[in-house]
């Protein structure tokens, strides 16, 4: 019988022992003696304990003597020595073998080496530490969530930040954490990209620990291993209240800046203006007067009046379109979006500009192409740029001798845009000019702010243009903007810029 039950032990595949019921060891498997080193005979009776690590025998056999005293199933974690001298971690399951009256006659138990297994948690304990330690390192408020979305670690600066506990911020989408007004947009951002397995960016408001929401930006980022599995989502929070504030704040400055140069610009064409308003008047009383002389005939001639008077509507109705231009230039409202027609209003601030243009000498040519297409754009601020443009062209030849100051403005199309030019015959633009004629405050004029031309970049590209600066190959400077034409005319591949060979029509050609 003890041979046939070696025979099984010596089968099993793993480390087995029996012992009696006092616990002296009675038999051991081949297994067990091959990871030891010890024979039946060097470890029978209390003999095992030679392979035990010394310092953790105490340990060992009293908890086997509490197993053994209590008559139940129980296990023991050691350290034994192996055959080739190095001690490793093992785990010892044990049971007792009863009679039919329920005594034991036997311990039967199996040794398991859990060295690896101790090892590979130590390592991922420590990663995690490491890991934990990096996130708490992190100056900004971090949160890391499992892929499914579940958060499931916080860093310090977080807690502080949220003055809650990670219980409590676990549920953050239904707590006050997340302004309402942003909550619904940031999960279905953080839900895309969890479905779409890619990074996300959102900017919502999060309220702090006083109970003040400021303004962050979410980073959330995929974490994975090396087969590309996303194993965790880690989400940055950068507090950009701050930056929201100063960019509104620019924003303001922007615009009362673009108020100030459009009043500025007309205030110094305000002769141009009353020169602009007088003609109609001036035009109105003539023809006024001359009905008047046609009444006071014998008999009264009522088709020359009838005429004359239909004249005086024309030139009232003239001066007060130009009246209506100059308070839609004055007046301080928003954007307002319009399909404009870039040839009326470029021919209004042609006429805004003619009286300029003849105080300082100035020959204007302005030239399109026939049939451009409309634009989709703010009329008032489109204009805005237009005039600052043919201001700084004819600005730019007051040292130019009289006789060769010359602008000419050019529209056409190309491609899906509308094109405007406008080209002085001054001394052009140096390099570093060049390069900087479009920054803020930057400028060549001695009574100059310098903020003109920045503000005229910013409304062309508000319009999904572009403004540019050149240099002609005769000399002067070249100013040159786009706007995209309407969508409903738009068509790709057609190209109709204006060139020499096309015959643009001129609408004023004006000489001093």
């Amino acid at each position: 019988m003890e041979f046939d039950l070696s025979r099984v032990l010596d089968a099993l595949p793993a480390m087995v022992w029996i012992a009696l019921p006092d616990g002296q060891l009675e038999l051991i498997n081949r297994r067990w003696s091959e990871y030891t080193g010890l024979s039946l005979d060097e470890a029978r009776g209390s003999e095992w304990q030679t392979a035990a690590y010394p310092d953790d025998l105490p340990a060992l056999l009293e908890r086997w003597r509490s197993i053994l005293a209590s008559g139940q199933s129980g296990e023991m974690d050691a350290r034994v020595r192996r055959f080739d001298g190095q001690y490793r971690r093992v785990r010892v399951q044990c049971s007792p073998m009863l009679d039919d009256a329920g005594r034991i006659i036997k311990w039967c138990g199996t040794v398991t080496d859990v060295e690896d297994f101790r090892r590979a948690e130590e390592v991922l304990r420590r990663r995690e530490l490491d890991f934990q330690l990096i996130v708490d390192s992190i100056p900004l408020p971090v949160a890391v969530t499992a892929p499914s979305g579940e958060v499931e670690g916080l860093n310090q600066l977080t807690l502080d930040y949220f003055g809650k506990t990670f219980e409590e911020l676990k549920g953050w989408k239904t707590s006050d954490v997340v302004h309402p007004d942003d909550l619904e947009r940031t999960i279905a951002e953080q839900l895309a990209a969890h479905q779409g397995d890619h990074a996300y960016n959102v900017e919502s408001r999060h309220r702090r620990a006083d109970g003040v929401y400021r303004w962050y930006n979410v980073l959330g980022l995929p974490l994975r291993d090396q087969q590309g599995n996303i194993l965790r989502w880690l989400h940055l929070l950068i507090d950009i209240d701050d930056r929201r504030r100063a960019e509104a704040a620019l924003q303001a400055a922007n615009d009362r800046l673009a108020r100030a140069s459009q009043v500025a610009s007309l205030v110094e064409l305000s002769a141009s203006i009353a020169h602009e308003v007088n003609q109609p008047i001036a035009a109105a009383l003539a023809n006024a007067q001359a009905a008047l002389r046609w009444l006071r005939r014998d008999p009264p001639d009522l088709a020359e009046v009838r005429e004359a008077l239909d004249d005086v509507v024309k030139d009232g109705t003239r001066a007060g379109n130009v009246i209506d231009r100059i308070r839609s230039l004055f007046k301080n409202a928003p954007p307002s979006l319009e399909n404009l027609d870039i040839t009326d209003a470029l021919s209004e601030i042609v006429a805004l500009s003619r009286g300029k243009a003849l105080k300082n000498g100035v020959f204007l040519q302005v030239q399109l192409s026939e049939g451009l297409p409309t634009v989709r754009g703010d009329r008032v601020q489109l204009q805005q740029v237009m005039l600052n443009l043919i201001t700084n062209a004819i600005e730019a030849m007051s040292d130019v001798d009289d006789g060769n100051r010359n602008v000419r403005i050019t529209a056409g199309r190309d491609d899906d845009n509308v094109f405007v030019s406008v080209q002085d015959s001054g001394p052009g633009l140096t390099q570093v000019t060049l390069e900087r004629v479009f920054e803020p405050f930057y400028t060549t004029k001695p009574t100059g702010l310098g903020v003109g031309l920045s503000i005229c970049r910013s409304i062309i590209e508000a319009h999904k243009g572009g403004l540019w600066a050149t240099n002609a190959a005769k000399g002067g400077a070249v100013f040159s903007f786009t706007v995209p034409i309407t969508s409903a005319t738009s068509s790709k591949g057609v190209r109709d810029p204006v060139m020499p060979s096309q015959a643009p029509q001129p609408l004023a050609d004006i000489t001093s």
